[in-house]
């Protein structure tokens, strides 16, 4: 598909999206180069809260009003989809009570939705955060059917940057772009921002944006403030659904979700607390020792495990057919999330150290030490792996990563494969002959195939984004890529 001037953008916004303030500014310079804008919520509560966010010109479409008025019962077609879209929503949403029956009206719902927009506005480009639950797999799906693009823009791992993410599971061009590199066509000033980027990467002294927003509030008055702070910005959009949900119950899970959520909110930050002191006599440091691979863990549910990692998101099972794949005498170093510390049971934990080769290690100890001396890291989706490839270690990986194409990554088909890569590596240490050259042309075509910006920067006091700039450099890396 040609990207052409005057096309139907449609932008899907949920009740999680803190996307929505940038979408609003972005979707103001569609308009002014004359595209049509459809900006769709899949909720009420986001629909309430957020659109205000967006200019006038803009053509807002509610997914619960149309199925209030247009859900068909005994429309039973599938489009080629598996229970797999499904699993993200079922991932997060456990509470809800979900049958068999009810999980395919819920399914069935966002597949009778998309197939109207699809036959009605006919869009040329969908709009969102990557395809991380069911209802934006559906969309990206249709999209496919309808060779129309999806286009996700996630927090990049550089600064002033935006992560342009096509579906698939995949980012745009990354590897095309890294065998069209020669050694000779990258310029000085690029070498040195890949040097620099590695240095700071490698050693956490730059930390994506995404994790240095990721906040933990463990005084109580913390968590008092903060969950002050967010029913202050919900309230009202809370209540207004709250009038009418009877009406929209049946069709609005995501507001359903949000509702027993705020309602556990300051418990659930509470237990986290508690949690995390009762729980620490089942980590230990790291005690410098050798012959050892490092898994780390993943917060959960997100759409790392859910979406990217579908079916090893049992980290329990997983992290264990991992173990008892390694070689002897090798143990499985795994360290827990810092953002997860507290989110667990303690039968989790208690589980994996029942697994005699497996070692849990603090959240806090030294990540770039524990790559350094290990044999290699496996993970599902983690840029730990990322950290190992470009640190010279080979990282195994599990899930769907876009960092897959780096010479020392292994994408792994299973556990025995796991076992095999493994023992291929340890009889035959992998090392490239140019290590930092490869690293170098990674960093370029990554960044290549980003966009400038900050999306933190929308909702901020001081917003320096140029979104003239953002919109046509995202309309031309999606023109190369659609050419």
């Amino acid at each position: 598909m040609d990207v052409q001037i005057n096309m139907k953008i449609v932008f899907l916004i949920n009740s999680a999206h803190f996307l929505s303030e940038f979408f609003g500014k972005l979707s103001d310079e569609a308009i002014k180069r004359q595209d049509e804008c459809i900006v769709v919520f899949s909720s009420k509560i986001a629909e309430y809260e957020k659109r205000k966010f967006f200019p006038e010109g803009v053509r807002f479409i509610s997914a619960i009003d149309w199925c209030v008025e247009n859900y068909q019962e005994d429309k039973k077609e599938f489009f080629g989809l598996s229970w797999k879209f499904f699993f993200p929503f079922f991932d997060r949403s456990g509470f809800l009570g979900l049958t068999h029956d009810r999980s395919l009206k819920i399914t069935q719902q966002a597949i009778q939705f998309f197939e109207f927009i699809f036959e009605k506005e006919k869009p040329a480009i969908i709009i969102s955060e990557p395809p991380s639950g069911m209802f934006h797999q559906v969309a990206h799906h249709f999209c496919k059917k309808n060779n129309a693009s999806y286009i996700g823009l996630g927090a990049s791992r550089f600064a002033g940057r935006i992560d342009v993410f096509n579906g698939d599971q995949s980012f745009l061009r990354f590897k095309k772009t890294f065998e069209e590199i020669g050694e000779h066509s990258i310029t000085f000033k690029e070498k040195e921002f890949a040097k620099n980027f590695i240095r700071d990467f490698i050693s956490h002294k730059a930390m994506p944006s995404y994790m240095a927003s990721a906040k933990v509030y463990f005084s109580r008055m913390g968590l008092v403030w903060h969950f002050s702070r967010r029913v202050k910005e919900v309230w009202a959009p809370f209540l207004r659904y709250m009038a009418s949900r009877q009406q929209y119950k049946p069709f609005d899970y995501e507001s359903e979700i949000a509702r027993k959520r705020y309602g556990r909110a300051l418990f659930v930050a509470e237990r986290k607390k508690i949690r995390t002191f009762f729980q620490k006599k089942f980590f230990g440091n790291y005690g410098g020792g050798r012959e050892y691979f490092l898994y780390p863990l993943h917060y959960q549910p997100e759409a790392s495990t859910s979406v990217y990692a579908t079916y090893y998101c049992d980290q329990i099972n997983t992290i264990k057919n991992i173990a008892f794949a390694l070689p002897l005498p090798y143990r499985l170093y795994v360290k827990e999330h810092p953002v997860a510390v507290g989110t667990r049971q303690s039968g989790f934990y208690k589980k994996l150290a029942e697994i005699p080769n497996v070692v849990l290690i603090f959240a806090s100890e030294n990540t770039q030490e524990l790559i350094k001396n290990s044999s290699g890291v496996i993970t599902l989706t983690s840029t730990v792996g990322m950290e190992a490839v470009l640190a010279g270690k080979p990282a195994y990986i599990l899930g769907n990563v876009f960092y897959a194409y780096h010479p020392l990554c292994r994408q792994v088909g299973g556990f025995d494969d796991l076992r095999e890569k493994i023992s291929s590596d340890l009889a035959n240490a992998p090392k490239l002959d140019n290590l930092e050259n490869s690293n170098i042309r990674f960093v370029i075509s990554y960044l290549k195939n980003t966009i400038s910006g900050n999306l933190l920067f929308a909702g901020g006091g001081k917003d320096i984004n140029d979104y003239w700039l953002m919109y046509e450099e995202l309309l031309k890396l999606l023109k190369q890529n659609n050419g």
